[in-house]
């Protein structure tokens, strides 16, 4: 695992208008109340921002609807917990269902939100995770296999059968992150840091740690968007 000391986050109290969101930014939709057939785990719902007036309405396209409903996913009147992250940053504020336009295209009017939670991360935030991923092999090697069990902008945590390498060789990171429902490949140069190996697995498992290098600014905002979902998210898998 990594050894590197992650910073804590501040969270404060800010105005809606104060994020200056742009239309198409990406939310997280969660009912605080569920209705008993539908499970905790599958109460959150990705929406995208088309626009707010301030102190009036706050406009989000429909959720898509779930397995577990009949119809939509939300009825007017219902209380929200709507979470986000832009820049650095993520949000959290409740909102409420005020009106639900059906033509000619299906979308929400909440609630204009009083106040919102804002936690800025500082510096580099880790987070628990289970990536399937490999160790790109060269014309000596093969591909090694492994798992990416934390993660952060600076390296990873990764988990694999067999040695990834001896300390201080570069090594390539190949694996998908998904990001608001997309795939997106991601071919990251790193450097091992630590490695060590567990007899507390059922099988002998090895534990690296690795330092990213050389990340280009595609790269970096593809792992901030999937640190900063997670957060959004799970944030119990906040390291």
């Amino acid at each position: 695992m990594l050894n590197s000391t992650e910073s804590n986050t501040q969270s404060k109290k800010i105005g809606f208008d104060e994020i200056q969101l742009k239309v198409g930014q990406k939310m997280q939709l969660m009912l605080a109340k569920l209705p008993k057939e539908v499970e905790v785990n599958k109460n959150s719902f990705p929406v995208s921002l088309i626009g707010y007036v301030k102190a009036v309405t706050l406009i989000v396209s429909m959720p898509a609807s779930s397995d577990h409903y009949a119809g939509d996913p939300i009825l007017e009147g219902d209380q929200l917990l709507i979470r986000l992250f832009s820049g650095q940053s993520a949000y959290s504020f409740i909102a409420y269902v005020d009106k639900i336009i059906k033509l000619p295209f299906k979308y929400v009017h909440l609630s204009y939100p009083n106040a919102i939670s804002m936690q800025s991360v500082r510096k580099s935030r880790r987070i628990r995770c289970c990536i399937p991923g490999n160790i790109q092999g060269n014309s000596e090697m093969t591909d090694i296999g492994l798992l990416i069990v934390d993660i952060s902008t600076s390296g990873a945590g990764i988990e694999s059968k067999i040695p990834i390498g001896s300390l201080g060789t570069e090594v390539i990171l190949v694996f998908t992150a998904i990001v608001f429902d997309e795939e997106i490949s991601l071919t990251l140069k790193a450097i091992i840091k630590s490695a060590k190996r567990t007899f507390n697995h059922p099988e002998r498992i090895i534990l690296s740690g690795i330092e990213f290098i050389n990340l280009g600014k595609k790269e970096l905002t593809v792992l901030r968007h999937l640190i900063y979902q997670e957060i959004v998210e799970r944030p119990e898998h906040s390291l």
